[in-house]
């Protein structure tokens, strides 16, 4: 997957990665429509030039799957960023593939440099419902408008958002 680099510098960057998933048959929200898109591994999302969008102080918001966070956590490490805690989405909904039932999201926090938070004391859970497969809720970002300042870019983004730059080739899926 080849997507042109932003030529700006932010402060506050938003990924969605594009993980490789498996689709799961299931009977609950079955269909899973939508899923198919470019897909990236671990390799080739380390390369990405994510180090080059920041500045030298930013906040990182990368989302993340039960599955990858392993992988996500690694990620943020190697495009230069500390790790500070996990956001999570409480979902309306969740379905039950092996085991446990998956009603939530994750959203890895990590800081590079010293970039003061706007507002401290912001809840790191938030209740909201599904739309879309990988459709991500307008209050999570309304979260980080409140946490982190601007410039602001949504990477891999599939929906205009006010305060944010998008880049990815699927800008205008949603």
């Amino acid at each position: 997957l080849r997507i042109e680099e932003p030529t700006g510098r932010y402060q506050c960057l938003v990924v969605d990665p594009p993980w490789k998933m498996e689709k799961i048959e299931r009977d609950e929200r079955p269909g899973q429509e939508g899923f198919d898109y470019p897909a990236m591994s671990e390799d080739e999302l380390a390369e990405f030039p994510i180090p080059n969008m920041a500045e030298e102080d930013a906040h990182l918001y990368l989302w993340t799957t039960q599955k990858h966070l392993p992988v996500a956590l690694r990620l943020a490490e190697e495009w230069g960023f500390k790790y500070q805690c996990v956001l999570t989405w409480v979902k309306n909904v969740g379905f039950t593939p092996f085991s446990w039932m998956y009603s939530t999201e994750h959203i890895i926090f990590a800081r590079r440099g010293s970039l003061d938070m706007l507002k401290l004391g912001v809840r790191l859970d938030f209740a909201a419902k599904v739309r879309e497969h990988s459709r991500k809720p307008e209050e999570f970002y309304d979260i980080v408008r409140r946490v982190s300042p601007g410039p602001r870019i949504d990477v891999f983004s599939r929906e205009k958002r006010e305060g944010f730059e998008q880049h990815g080739n699927e800008r205008e899926r949603f």
